[in-house]
């Protein structure tokens, strides 16, 4: 009880101040930036498809500039999760570089090509489909946008959850280069670099480029390996043509290698805080496994057979972008085109106890997932400014052939389980449109809608190189189970917003978005490999954005309703094809999900402080009946009750240093909460606190800093897949960063 009245003392102590500011603000000339009254920074935001301040979107939104992302040390986007209010993230059990995103109690664990994600991740608004390798390294961004309940209508695609979009900088019109070393515990090392080398003054171009090495925090006590490091390199390059006045035409090219390991916690005799019915609990920061490591290269499946070692994970991705921009009077016209293509492969073993490394659970992996997608988008300002207008028309080819072998129970030898190889694809077409209507100078009415048609197929083939295991399309298709299938959907939007003032401004809006159905691709058995449909959310938001004592202060907050019908989990439930009970990817029934979520900033003069509280309920008001082991008594994955994420900087110019001495932290809390569908796993209470210090040239041509990430070393779990994966322990770090 004590969080909630703290809550809503803390919402309506600003709106009070908000009213009583309303009438004296409204005869004062218009506010100066925050640059020139030393209040905050001004953020622009694209989560309506259009450049909009922050504080004038109805939208719930966390953005975070390139001065944030530096200040909060942001490395990635699994650490954005860290401050943004209802949102839990994790590694996948066993894959460090695939994310699982949980915004308001809705994600997906899943790396399967077969699953999607329902919170997505976009890179200059180009979508990721696959969840495999989505953990995007920031290296030179200019911008981070996490966006809070469904996207259907604007990003369309799999969002019931929310979308994370990145926007990289564009290349600069002067000559520059920046760059950041960093050291620190577990022998991590990284270099960043990027450099503006415009060759005229319409044709700039930029190159940046990352290098991450790190040893791993998790011993193995009985190889002597070290595991949960990473070996990573990236490169980008971006040309920026501007023919014309009205013409610009952005293009990229990225390359991207991504090599670690994310293993589990072996465990002794004793009390289990994790998991409440063992008799075991984890050691930390060790594992035991048999297996020791090598390289994921080639035909990962021999690998292990030939060299008997594994415990690898290799991801290698091609992306290619293209933005081509043009103004016309007050309107202006956006193909944007993005492929992307990803090579991956691994060999996990999951048994963190497995001494005898034929013993355990392996599954090894070797992928290909190739996209394409393009997107036209038109932008218009109509009558008189009165109508602002987004439609466009947006099209998505995907293709995966990803082929999957798992071993278990051997003694001397490899005992081979399952060699199932699938080959999925999807083809996606949709057009939408909305529409800011003013009806009054204050009075903003917002409606949209966005119409799908996905169109998915799936193939299977029976192993070539262990005859006897897997099996093909025919034989799924002589279960009666579709290989192909069409999805058609209408998600609309609408929302009323009102300006009290120039800098407060209330909102409510009702959002729909679907996520596509699937197969179930990790099936031993062709009868198994059953389909399930998609899942549809609508979420009810209202809210306050206020700017208030001259832009020292911004205060934002939003209470959400979201009823999420057909959700889509894996538990023990009747097979449809045989009646017989097994592990399964369903439509469980309906999860509702409501809170309260809070964003404060403030600045005055060297100082600076943020606190985002929050407040969340999850549950099951129906579970299908063929379900026999998920009901509603049980709690939903990953929705803390209680969230905050708060903290503070202050910065002092040191005339004698010719420079300035800085310092932060920040403190992360989150209530227990469930890991595992069936209530087995939990979190403790968790606190994480970060801090740093710095010293900065008077001309910010150089910073050195001194960091530390979850000081008091919290310990906590992630996952339940035959072993505990823990999150990361303490770090020390030293970073510093020039420019010239």
């Amino acid at each position: 009880m004590t969080d909630y009245r703290l809550l809503l003392s803390t919402i309506l102590m600003p709106l009070s101040l908000a009213s009583v500011q309303a009438e004296a603000q409204a005869q004062e000339a218009p506010a100066e930036t925050g640059a020139k009254t030393g209040g905050l920074e001004e953020i622009v935001v694209t989560s309506q498809r259009r450049q909009e301040k922050l504080q004038d979107v109805p939208v719930t939104v966390t953005a975070f500039n390139e001065a944030m992302l530096e200040r909060l040390n942001v490395q990635d986007a699994i650490s954005t999760s860290k401050f943004v209010p209802g949102m839990v993230s994790q590694h996948n059990a066993g894959l460090a570089s695939a994310n699982a995103y949980y915004l308001r109690g809705l994600g997906n664990s899943q790396s399967t090509p077969t699953f999607d994600a329902p919170v997505t991740t976009y890179v200059d608004d180009v979508y990721v489909a696959r969840q495999n390798a989505n953990n995007y390294a920031f290296f030179d961004t200019e911008r981070v946008e996490v966006m809070r309940g469904p996207q259907g209508t604007l990003f369309g695609r799999n969002t019931t959850g929310g979308a994370i979009n990145v926007i990289m900088r564009k290349p600069a019109d002067t000559a520059g280069m920046k760059m950041e070393m960093s050291a620190g515990s577990y022998e991590r090392y990284t270099v960043k670099a990027t450099a503006d080398l415009p060759l005229t003054d319409g044709i700039l171009t930029k190159l940046s480029g990352y290098v991450v090495q790190d040893r791993g925090y998790l011993k193995n006590i009985t190889t002597g390996d070290w595991f949960n490091g990473e070996s990573s390199y990236g490169l980008r390059g971006d040309v920026r043509l501007l023919p014309t006045d009205r013409l610009t035409i952005d293009l990229a090219a990225e390359y991207t290698r991504n090599s670690g390991t994310y293993a589990g916690l072996r465990s002794v005799a004793g009390e289990n805080p994790y998991v409440p019915a063992a008799t075991t609990r984890p050691v930390f920061y060790e594992t035991a496994s048999g297996l020791p490591t090598t390289r994921c290269n080639g035909n990962n499946a021999q690998n292990l057979l030939s060299t008997g070692a594994g415990n690898c994970n290799l991801s290698e991705n091609v992306a290619l972008s293209a933005n081509v921009n043009y103004d016309l009077e007050g309107s202006s016209l956006t193909w944007i085109f993005g492929y992307r293509h990803l090579d991956q492969g691994y060999i996990n073993e999951y048994s963190a106890n497995a001494v005898n490394k034929y013993a355990g659970y392996i599954i090894t992996d070797n992928g290909t997932h190739e996209q394409w997608s393009s997107e036209l988008k038109y932008n218009a300002d109509l009558f008189g400014d009165r109508v602002h207008l987004v439609t466009g028309l947006f099209y998505l080819n995907e293709k995966s052939d990803d082929r999957q072998t798992s071993f278990s129970g051997g003694t001397t030898a490899f005992n081979l389980v399952q060699d199932q190889h699938l080959l999925p694809k999807t083809e996606t077409g949709a057009v939408y449109a909305q529409a800011d209507l003013d009806l009054t100078r204050q009075l903003t009415l917002t409606a949209g809608g966005r119409y799908t048609i996905e169109t998915k197929q799936v193939g299977y083939l029976a192993s070539d190189e262990f005859p006897g295991f897997g099996y093909d399309s025919a034989a799924v298709a002589a279960y009666g189970i579709p290989l192909k299938r069409t999805f058609r959907k209408f998600t609309p939007r609408v929302a009323l917003n009102y300006k009290i003032n120039p800098d407060v401004m209330v909102f409510a809006s009702a959002t729909n978005g679907f996520k596509s159905g699937g197969w179930n691709g990790g099936s031993a058995a062709p009868y198994n490999a059953v389909m399930f449909d998609p899942e549809k959310t609508w979420s009810f938001e209202g809210g306050v954005k206020s700017e208030l004592f001259g832009r020292k202060l911004r205060f934002n907050a939003t209470g959400y309703y979201a009823k999420t019908r057909d959700l889509q989990v894996t538990a023990a439930v009747t097979s449809p094809i045989t009646g017989v009970i097994s592990q399964l990817p369903f439509n469980a029934g309906t999860f509702e999900a409501y809170g309260i979520e809070i964003e404060s900033t403030a600045k005055f003069g060297n100082f600076s402080l943020f606190a985002n509280p929050s407040l969340m309920h999850g549950e099951y008001t129906y579970i299908v009946p063929t379900s026999t082991t998920l009901t509603t008594a049980y709690k939903p994955v990953r929705v803390p009750t209680f969230q905050f994420s708060g903290g503070a900087a202050y910065d002092q110019p040191v005339e004698a240093l010719d420079g300035s001495l800085g310092a932060s932290v920040t403190w992360r809390h989150n209530s227990p909460y469930w890991v595992a569908v069936l209530n087995t796993t939990t979190t403790q209470t968790e606190d994480y606190v970060d801090a740093a210090v710095s010293y900065t040239t008077m001309d910010e041509k150089m910073k050195i800093a001194f960091e530390v990430s979850n000081l008091t070393d919290q310990k906590t779990v992630t996952a339940n897949f035959l072993s505990l994966f823990p999150g990361d322990p303490r770090r020390y770090t030293v970073r510093v960063k020039f420019q010239i």
